[in-house]
């Protein structure tokens, strides 16, 4: 025979610190409400009492599909304990209907995370096993003391790292479950007691409004799928940026990678912060992970979409966000971010220019900078592949230059191919006595940008970084997809040589040479890099991401 089972979710009016809690809305529901709902969907749980003297929580519990039993006014009072409540609502019940209970559970109103999958696990553990009483417990281990007659004592027998020492459990409150016959007026508990260590985020007891604001951003947790790859040819500015919106994002969201298994650069990289990666090989793959995670939000960093492949994400009900996204799909979006990019009439729900770029972490670090008379380090870098070994054009700009007084910086991305070139090239110049410093895989890139007086780099999001930190810069676009990169006219603050094929090391080495000995030239620069709030961007694409979700989402336009 099935065991019978009751719940009773016992609730006060007369809370002191949050006043009136239980029935308070609690991210759009009151707070009673997230705890008869996951009792009622229990599959073991034949009934879920609301106890209670107050007449507002009664109708509100009953709103909620919740059966309520009346509380006397004396067991409603501070200083009474849960045992005499649920034992009156116990023994009520089964005097009143003639019925006896197998198993009595007591939930608490004030832990709305608990879920219904934990509350069955619990149940099953009593059902299964030889104990009296379940608690639900959180791992409080620490190096606690106490204090007895004025003096401090540890707890502790000896000082070891938390992992090393013997667990401590505080009870959470949220879930107590014993045999019927171990229900009397003063006590609960029986003698074979298991501790049931419920997962971190259900095991928050609303007790205070910190308590209350921590439990509200919980609840409205999103699950975000950020679908970005990286790879020597690809290089990792895609990832960084994905990672750099992530970091704002993990706080108060579930985040998951979605990533090709091939491009192995990309998820060693994100690996290292640590973040949730799920790869997969081949679009139907893909698809298939996007179904089991059921996302509420998709964050596309992979340029140019297309029609096919966003109607896919849109007909799975998610909303969908991409950057630079230039192809068919682009329409299809809810929205489409395109810092690179400047459009004077953007479609609806596109968002064009400098003011949407995302820096990563480390520009924020540095003061504003300082310009100095004399020129005294170069940085190059052309991040990525460098298709056009811009690179090695410059460093022969240099040396037409005889620039041998200027300590050279040179930044290698992932995907440049002629390093056996360079280095036998840079090794040739040091012994002419030029000081160059060849990096790769540089971990703060702002600082590098920073310490130097000059910047000669690619027409791409490097631009944004060393505008960021005020360093005067020469730029030179790789290809006909960065010329479309429009902050450097508009700013007017770069000085631009135009497209790889028509440049030539001249022309390089005569733009150094102009900022080498135009001071005020650079000053100028500077003044005019510092004007545009950059640093800005990262906040206000978060704050357009969850404005135009919440939009979406209020105007039902999604069937999930």
């Amino acid at each position: 025979m099935k065991p019978k089972i009751i719940a009773i979710i016992p609730a006060r009016g007369g809370s002191k610190g949050i006043p009136r809690k239980n029935i308070r809305l609690l991210a759009g529901k009151p707070l009673i409400a997230y705890t008869i709902e996951a009792a009622s969907k229990s599959k073991y749980i034949d009934r879920a009492i609301v106890s209670t003297e107050d007449e507002e929580i009664a109708e509100i519990s009953k709103l909620h599909s919740a059966e309520v039993i009346k509380r006397p006014n004396g067991l409603g009072e501070d200083n009474v304990t849960l045992d005499p409540v649920i034992f009156h609502a116990v023994n009520s019940i089964e005097k009143k209907e003639d019925i006896k209970y197998d198993f009595v559970l007591t939930i608490q109103p004030t832990s709305p995370l608990l879920t219904t999958e934990t509350l069955n696990k619990t149940i099953e553990i009593m059902l299964n096993g030889d104990y009296d009483t379940l608690i639900s417990v959180k791992d409080e281990t620490h190096l606690y003391w106490t204090k007895k007659e004025g003096d401090f004592i540890p707890i502790y027998k000896e000082r070891k790292n938390r992992q090393n020492l013997d667990p401590i459990y505080k009870e959470t409150g949220a879930i107590l479950i014993s045999k019927r016959e171990s229900i009397i007026e003063d006590n609960r508990i029986g003698d074979k007691i298991f501790l049931f260590e419920i997962p971190k985020e259900e095991s928050i007891d609303i007790d205070t409004y910190q308590d209350w604001w921590i439990a509200e951003n919980l609840l409205k947790k999103q699950t975000i799928v950020f679908r970005v790859d990286g790879d020597n040819e690809i290089g990792l500015g895609h990832i960084y940026r994905m990672i750099t919106l992530a970091s704002r994002m993990v706080f108060n969201h579930n985040i998951i990678f979605l990533m090709d298994y091939t491009k192995r650069l990309g998820i060693e990289k994100v690996k290292e912060y640590n973040y949730s990666i799920i790869t997969f090989e081949g679009e139907n793959a893909l698809f298939r992970n996007l179904e089991k995670i059921n996302p509420d939000i998709v964050i596309n960093d992979i340029l140019d979409t297309s029609k096919e492949y966003m109607l896919k994400l849109k007909n799975g009900g998610y909303f969908v966000v991409n950057f630079e996204d230039l192809g068919d799909g682009s329409e299809f979006a809810d929205l489409v971010i395109n810092a690179l990019y400047e459009n004077s009439y953007p479609p609806e729900n596109h968002y064009y220019g400098y003011k949407y770029v995302c820096l990563r972490d480390d520009f924020f670090i540095f003061s504003k900078k300082e310009i100095q008379k004399e020129v005294k380090e170069i940085l190059i870098t052309f991040g990525g592949a460098d298709p056009n070994n811009l690179t090695m054009r410059t460093l022969k700009s240099v040396e037409k230059l005889n620039l041998k007084d200027i300590f050279i910086k040179v930044v290698l991305g992932l995907g440049y191919s002629s390093r056996e070139e360079l280095n036998n090239y840079v090794n040739a110049l040091k012994k002419e006595g030029f000081t160059v410093d060849v990096k790769e895989n540089v971990k703060m890139m702002a600082k590098e940008m920073y310490n130097v007086d000059i910047v000669i780099t690619s027409n791409g999001r490097t631009i944004y970084e060393v505008a960021s930190v005020g360093t005067p810069c020469i730029s030179i676009s790789q290809n006909e997809r960065e010329v479309r990169h429009l902050f450097i006219h508009n700013s007017r603050c770069v000085m631009d040589l135009g497209i790889a094929y028509n440049v030539s090391e001249d022309n390089i080495a005569s733009a150094i040479r102009e900022l080498i000995e135009n001071y005020e030239l650079r000053k100028e620069m500077n003044k005019k890099l510092l004007k545009f709030d950059l640093k800005g961007g990262i906040n206000r694409v978060f704050r357009l991401i969850f404005d135009e979700y919440y939009r979406w989402k209020g105007n039902g336009r999604m069937d999930k």
